[in-house]
C-alpha cells in the first residue's frame, strides 16, 4: 500500500434565509437591459458564453450547461452566473431578490460597507421595464440556439417535463428514508473495496480500448476527445491510482506511454492550472510513489513549457499557454485577468518539483504570487477572483470558494503542511480566510442545512456549489493538523460535520441519488441549480477526511450510497458518464468520463473502505487532483545537508537557481 460553528451572517449573526435579512430593491435603467443583451450576444465566442443568474425560472426553464470537459464546465458555470444581462420588470427583480435570499453584507472593504440601495432608484416605468425584460428573453432565445461551446461544452435547452421542474424544491421529490448507519465487518468492507476496484478497472479498460492517448473517454459513443492538449490527461491522472490499488500490469503499461509517447508539442492552448495540477501533479505523484526519477524530468519537461506564462509585470501568470509555441495569454470573457484558483493552485506542485530537481525556480515563481497578496491585502483572508497580471490589483469584487475561488484556500494550508509547517504566512492566511468565511458566508437554510454562500458586487448569493464540498475536509485537516488549536479547532470541526451533512443531503434527496452541479438555498428551501452531474469528487472528499477523524460510521455509509448511484446511473458501456439532469429517475448520459473520476473520485471511495494504515495523512499531502505528494523536509535544510556532503565530495555539485543540485540535469540531491 502507499506510504502513504457556528458563524456569522452579515452583523456578526448567522442568518436563516428569508429572516432578518435586509432586502434592498435593485432597479436597472430602461435602456441598459437592451445594451447589455446586445453587448452579450457581440462577446460570445468560441470560449465565452454570457448568461445571468437573474434570468428567472419562468424565462429560461430547463436552461443547463453540459461539458466535454471540466475546466469548461467551472468557466461556462461562472459566466452564466455572473454576466450582468439585467431583467427590467419590477415584480422579476422582486421574485429574484426573494429566491435568492440576497442580502445586504457590511463589514470591510470587500463587503459593501458604503452600499446604499435606496428605494428612490428603482424608478424605471413599467413600459421600461416591459421592454428591458423583452430584451433579456430574446437575449435567451439566441442563446438557446447555439449548440456548441469553446472546447465542447454545450448549450442544452432542455425540453418537456424538465422545463416545469428547473428551479424545482428539493423538498417536491419523493424523500427516501435515511440508510441505516451500521458497523461494517472486516469482510464487507473488503467486498466494497473489491467494488471500488471494479468500478476502477471497467473506467480504465474503457479507456484503454477506446480512448488510449487521448485526454477522456467518451463511453457512450465509444471514442477519445482532447481537451487538454491531448497529453494523455487520464493516462496520468490515473497513475497513482492505478498502484495504489494494485493494478500493476495497468500502472507499468501507462507509465511506459508517459515515458515513451507523451507528446510536448501538439499546438493546443492549455489550462496552466489544469496542466499542473493534473499532468506535472500526476507525473511528481508517481515518482513519490515509485522512485523513478524519469517522472521527475518529464515533469520537467512539461513545467518548463509553462514558465512563459510568469512572465509579466507583476509575475502573475497568465492562464492559458500553447505548451508548442509557449505563447501565453489571458481568455477575454474576464477582462483579461488572471484567476484566482489558477494561479493560486501552483505552490505544491512547484515546490515538490524544485525540490526533486534542485531548481529552485519553480518554487520561488509560485510562492510570489502568494506573496504578492499578502503584500497587497495583509489583513484580508478572503480574495477576489480576479487580478491584473499587468498592474496586480484586482479587478471584480466577487469571492466564492466555488469555481475559480476554491483551490487557493486549499493550497494555503497544503502549503505549510508540505513544507513540514515552516512558513507561518500559509498558516496564518488560511486561518484569517477561514475566519472570514464562518463570519461572513456560512448561513443555515430554513432546513436547518449549513451552507457556505457566495459574495458578489454588495450582495451575498446563497448558492452552494458541489465544488464548495471540499472545504468540509480543508477544515477538519487544519483541525487535525494543528493549523488552528483548542476552541477554534473544535469549532471548525463542528462545521465541517454540518457542511459535510449538506453535501450527502444534496445527493440523498434527488430521485436518482446523484447531486446536482449547485443548489440555492431561498425562503423556501434548497432548489436545484444547474442540474447536471460530472462525476464530481467534493463530497466524497470530504467524508474520506470526517470518516478519518472522527471515525463515525455514517460517512462510510453514505459514501457507499453515492458510489451505487454511480453504478446505477453512471455506468456506461466502457466507463461511467456524467448526467445531464439529476432530477430524472433515469437520467442521460452526457458521454463525458471526466479524468478526475479516476484520479479523485475512485480514490477517495477506496480509501474511506480501507484501513487508516494504507495512507498516512501525516507524511503526505493531496494535491487539488487527489495526488499524493510526499511532506519532506524544507529546501533550506536540504541545502545545508547538500553543502556538508560537498565538503566530502568536493567537485562533484554545482549551484542552480539558489538550490545546490548533482550535476546531472539539475537532479535533486535530497534522500530521504
Amino acid at each position: 500500500m502507499l506510504p502513504v460553528t457556528n458563524g456569522a451572517a452579515t452583523r456578526g449573526t448567522r442568518g436563516r434565509v428569508g429572516s432578518n435579512t435586509n432586502l434592498r430593491r435593485m432597479a436597472s435603467q430602461a435602456g441598459r437591459p437592451a445594451a447589455i443583451a446586445l453587448a452579450c450576444l457581440l462577446l460570445i465566442g468560441g470560449t465565452s458564453l454570457l448568461l445571468h443568474s437573474r434570468i428567472s425560472d419562468e424565462q429560461a426553464p430547463g436552461l443547463h450547461v453540459v461539458s466535454g470537459g471540466g475546466a469548461a464546465a467551472d468557466r461556462v458555470q461562472l459566466l452564466a452566473e455572473g454576466a450582468t444581462l439585467e431583467q427590467g420588470s419590477q415584480g422579476v427583480r422582486q421574485q429574484q431578490q426573494q429566491d435568492l435570499g440576497a442580502v445586504v453584507s457590511t463589514g470591510g472593504p470587500l463587503f459593501g460597507s458604503n452600499v446604499k440601495l435606496a428605494a428612490d432608484q428603482a424608478t424605471a416605468s413599467d413600459a421600461a421595464g416591459k421592454q428591458a425584460g423583452q430584451s433579456g428573453r430574446d437575449v435567451v432565445a439566441h442563446i438557446s440556439k447555439l449548440a456548441e461551446l469553446g472546447r465542447g461544452a454545450k448549450l442544452d435547452a432542455a425540453r418537456g417535463k424538465s422545463h416545469q421542474l428547473y428551479g424545482t424544491l428539493a423538498s417536491s421529490f419523493p424523500q427516501r428514508p435515511d440508510p441505516p448507519i451500521v458497523e461494517l465487518s472486516e469482510d464487507e468492507l473488503a467486498s466494497r473495496r473489491e467494488a471500488v476496484r471494479a468500478a476502477m478497472l471497467h473506467s480504465w479498460r474503457g479507456y484503454e480500448k477506446y480512448a488510449w492517448g487521448n485526454d477522456e473517454l467518451c463511453p457512450v459513443t465509444l471514442k477519445g476527445k482532447n481537451g487538454f492538449g491531448g497529453l494523455g490527461a487520464t493516462m496520468i491522472d490515473a497513475l497513482d491510482t492505478l498502484h495504489m490499488m494494485g493494478f500493476m500490469d495497468e500502472y507499468t503499461k501507462a507509465a511506459a506511454w508517459v515515458r515513451a509517447e507523451m507528446p510536448l508539442d501538439t499546438s493546443f492552448d492549455a489550462s496552466v492550472f489544469e496542466t499542473i495540477i493534473r499532468v506535472v501533479g500526476g507525473m511528481l505523484a508517481a515518482h513519490d510513489m515509485t522512485g523513478d526519477q524519469w517522472m521527475v524530468d518529464r515533469a520537467q519537461q512539461v513545467a518548463d513549457r509553462i514558465l512563459p506564462a510568469y512572465n509579466t509585470p507583476t509575475g502573475i501568470p497568465l492562464n492559458i499557454i500553447n505548451l508548442a509555441t509557449q505563447v501565453a495569454k489571458n481568455p477575454t470573457w474576464n477582462q483579461r485577468a488572471s484567476t484566482l484558483s489558477e494561479f493560486g493552485t501552483h505552490q505544491l506542485e512547484f515546490w515538490r518539483l524544485s525540490e526533486s530537481t534542485g531548481n529552485r525556480t519553480y518554487a520561488d515563481l509560485a510562492e510570489g504570487t502568494i506573496r504578492h497578496l499578502h503584500k497587497l491585502m495583509p489583513d484580508q483572508g478572503l480574495m477576489p477572483l480576479f487580478i491584473s497580471p499587468t498592474t496586480g490589483n484586482f479587478t471584480v469584487r466577487r469571492i466564492s470558494f466555488g469555481a475559480l475561488g476554491d483551490s487557493y484556500y486549499e493550497y494555503l494550508l497544503k502549503m505549510w503542511l508540505l513544507q513540514g509547517k515552516q512558513d507561518d504566512m500559509y498558516r496564518s492566511m488560511w486561518e484569517t480566510a477561514m475566519d472570514e468565511m464562518i463570519e461572513k458566508l456560512v448561513f443555515t437554510s430554513k432546513e436547518g442545512l449549513v451552507y457556505v454562500a457566495e459574495f458578489d458586487r454588495n450582495l451575498v448569493k446563497h448558492k452552494f456549489d458541489h465544488l464548495v464540498c471540499f472545504v468540509p475536509g480543508m477544515l477538519a485537516l487544519g483541525a487535525h493538523s494543528g493549523a488552528v488549536t483548542g476552541a477554534k479547532a473544535e469549532a471548525y470541526m463542528r462545521l465541517a460535520g454540518d457542511l459535510t451533512h449538506t453535501c450527502w443531503q444534496m445527493y440523498h434527496r434527488m430521485p436518482s441519488g446523484l447531486s446536482p452541479e449547485y443548489v440555492t438555498f431561498t425562503p423556501q428551501g434548497m432548489k436545484v441549480g444547474a442540474a447536471y452531474n460530472m462525476l464530481r469528487p467534493e463530497a466524497l472528499e470530504a467524508m474520506w477526511y470526517m470518516w478519518r477523524l472522527t471515525h463515525d460510521w455514517k460517512y462510510r455509509v453514505w459514501a457507499w450510497e453515492i458510489f451505487q448511484a454511480f453504478e446505477t446511473h453512471s455506468k456506461a458501456e466502457a466507463g461511467y458518464s456524467g448526467v445531464k439532469d439529476v432530477r430524472a429517475a433515469e437520467p442521460v448520459h452526457d458521454d463525458t468520463q471526466q479524468s478526475f473520476f479516476l484520479a479523485e473520485t475512485l480514490k477517495y471511495l477506496f480509501l474511506l473502505f480501507s484501513d487508516d494504515s494504507s495512507f498516512n495523512m501525516d507524511e503526505w499531502v493531496l494535491n487539488t487532483e487527489a495526488h499524493p505528494l510526499k511532506v519532506s523536509r524544507p529546501i533550506q535544510q536540504q541545502q545545508q545537508q547538500q553543502q556538508q556532503h560537498q565538503q566530502k565530495q568536493p567537485g562533484r555539485s554545482r549551484d542552480v537557481g539558489g538550490m545546490t543540485a548533482s550535476g546531472n540535469e539539475g537532479r535533486s540531491i535530497a534522500r530521504r
